[in-house]
């Protein structure tokens, strides 16, 4: 599968970090200009309800003087003629009153006189003598008046008679005190067409959907269809929102209030009227928040375009910026399969770009300075191991595997030649073996093993005591020894007759004796310092009387301090209850077999952990 270039997958983390900052902004944007947007929204509404408040009190205002004025006429005369004069002629000259109707005391009683501008304009009057009893509308006012005992708008009602108009009174009772007590006597009114406010309510829309209302007791202006005013009174009903938003319209606050309708979010701006009626104006969040919604879908275009313009131009700025990277990449390539001469690009920008060049240059010099150094080295450690292997050849061709049917060893240096030896010579019905190692590994070592089996072979060629030819091996080494390195040996003489063992341990490791009828043990010897160390150490000889169908391992120190993994030693302990094995016991397996199971078997504890030191085994059995 091809890999994506590194300048679209820049470019593409470049754009998400883009994407993800514009989303944000966009989101953070989108809530504060609707906060904002919705805030200007109620000020402006609320300006637009001040501003009809202000037009709707000025007739309502200009009707209740009138009223007074007529009221104050009335109360003073007792001449109906004057007083339906007065009241005709308020009618005619208020262009504002379309009907108006006072109680005035006459000598048969009250009388109600009525006046009012009919559908042509015509300005008629009539009276009615006894009261209000039989007249609903008087009744009516009458009503309200002893309720009241204060002035009092009336809600708006459909005028009598062919006066098919919408209209309101303003209803103003007249007392008179009479031993203290205050008594009706009369009523003046004046009514007031309110089809211009109900035109104005249904033309003052700041968005389409608005609806302005003038709430008057339980009449709704500015709504002429029934049926949508019973759908706005049940919905009233079944919202908690709108019922609190009806107490306060009946309280008479001038606020603000936000409320849900369906799945829909509006407000509605309102205030009170002198009257008492309340002035509304309702709008849906839906229209407030149009133009921010078409802002936002023409920021989200123009973001679009923006990221994938951007896209596009970081993909070939970062490509162009990059092509020395992918220059350097392929020389780097070539180098890999071994062409260090292999072209780099030039830059001439001094930044990063040119130090990486640098940085290349660099590395080939130095590269190609160490294949140079690496090719000598490599000869030279070619040549040093065919030398080591040459050596190593040599010192296990000075080993003697010349051996009897009784006798076997087995040498495995650590590296490619090691420090330990072992020898044998039979001589005269006596058998002589040395086991030795030499501190260190490698190749000093090897020379000392070397120096000191050919000092072993000088000396044992002559009849000497044991002790006597440790001491001279002793001094022969040491003279010889400017590195301060010494070699732990055990020599020994059997004579295979009798079973006679002289022995001498030059601080080696002590040897294991296997008798045919009793448990194995290590051979206690006496301690006498390692060869090489101090010339003519008085060295001390011991014997034993080794009986036949005994067997003698002798061993350097690789094999109880051979280590696996977790640094735990073989030690003397597995090494002693190896020999009590009845392998290590069997009399009819060779000696070489013995070698090898004890080989196998440290090579079993150690496992995969590679070798620490040499390791040399002897195995003789008498």
């Amino acid at each position: 599968m091809k890999n994506k270039s590194f300048s679209k997958r820049l470019s593409g983390r470049v754009i998400l970090i883009v994407a993800i900052i514009f989303v944000v902004g966009l989101v953070v944007v989108g809530i504060t200009s609707n906060n904002l947007i919705a805030e200007e929204a109620e000020n402006s509404t609320r300006a637009i309800l001040h501003g009809t408040i202000s037009d709707f009190e000025m007739p309502l205002t200009e009707v209740e003087i009138s009223t007074r004025t007529v009221a104050a006429l009335m109360v003073t005369t007792t001449d109906v003629d004057i007083a339906e004069q007065i009241i005709q002629q308020t009618v005619a000259l208020d262009s504002l009153i379309c009907a108006g109707a006072v109680m005035v005391p006459t000598a048969e009683g009250p009388a109600v006189l009525y006046s009012y501008e009919d559908s042509n304009g015509t300005v008629r009057s009539f009276r009615q003598k006894g009261g209000w009893a039989d007249d609903s509308w008087a009744s009516r006012c009458m009503a309200a008046a002893q309720k009241y005992r204060r002035p009092f708008w009336a809600p708006p009602y459909m005028a009598e008679g062919d006066r098919r108009m919408l209209v309101t009174s303003y209803c103003l009772p007249v007392f008179r005190n009479e031993g203290g007590d205050s008594t009706l006597i009369g009523i003046v009114t004046s009514e007031l067409p309110i089809e211009w406010m109900e035109t104005r309510c249904e033309n003052l829309k700041p968005y389409n959907n608005s609806m302005t209302t003038v709430v008057c007791g339980d009449k709704l202006v500015g709504i002429t269809d029934t049926n949508i005013i019973a759908q706005i009174k049940q919905t009233i009903a079944q919202n908690e929102d709108l019922r609190a938003l009806e107490e306060d319209l009946k309280k008479g606050k001038d606020s603000i209030r936000r409320f849900w309708s369906g799945s829909k979010l509006n407000f509605v701006v309102f205030g009170p009227l002198h009257n008492g009626w309340m002035v509304s104006i309702t709008c849906p969040y839906k229209e407030v928040l149009m133009r921010s919604s078409k802002m936002h879908v023409n920021l989200i275009i123009i973001g679009i375009l923006g990221i994938v313009l951007l896209y596009f131009v970081c993909r070939r700025t970062i490509k162009r910026m990059t092509r020395p990277i992918t220059e350097l990449s392929d020389a780097a390539l070539q180098m890999a399969q071994g062409d260090f001469k292999a072209s780099l690009p030039e830059i001439k920008s001094q930044d990063e770009m040119k130090h990486l060049r640098d940085s290349f240059i660099f590395m080939q010099n130095s590269i190609t300075d160490y294949i140079n150094e690496l090719k000598t080295t490599t000869a030279a450690n070619e040549r040093m191991e065919s030398e080591l292997n040459v050596a190593r050849n040599i010192q296990m061709g000075m080993l003697n595997r010349n051996y009897p049917d009784n006798l076997h060893a087995m040498l495995v240096p650590a590296k490619e030649v090691g420090g330990d030896l072992y020898d044998f010579v039979l001589r005269d019905r006596s058998l002589y073996f040395a086991v030795g190692d030499v501190s260190g590994k490698g190749v000093p070592a090897s020379l000392m093993m070397a120096i000191t089996r050919a000092a072993l072979r000088f000396v044992a060629s002559i009849d000497q005591p044991i002790n006597t030819i440790v001491s001279r091996i002793n001094n022969s080494v040491t003279d010889s020894n400017s590195n301060n390195m010494f070699v732990t040996l055990f020599v020994g003489r059997i004579n295979l007759d009798n079973g006679h063992m002289e022995y001498c341990n030059a601080g080696h490791n002590p040897i294991i004796i296997i008798p045919p009828h009793a448990g194995p043990y290590f051979l206690k010897a006496k301690a006498n310092l390692a060869i090489g160390i101090f010339e003519d150490f008085p060295y001390e000889a011991e014997t034993i009387d080794i009986a036949p169908g005994t067997r003698i391992i002798a061993y350097t120190d690789g094999i109880n301090e051979a280590e696996r993994a977790d640094k735990s030693l073989f030690g003397n302990q597995r090494l002693l209850d190896w020999a009590s094995t009845p392998k290590a016991r069997d009399r009819s397996l060779s000696e070489k077999d013995i070698v090898e199971d004890l080989y196998a078997t440290v090579k079993e504890f150690v496992g995969d952990n590679p070798q620490n030191d040499d390791i040399t085994i002897l195995s003789f059995s008498l």
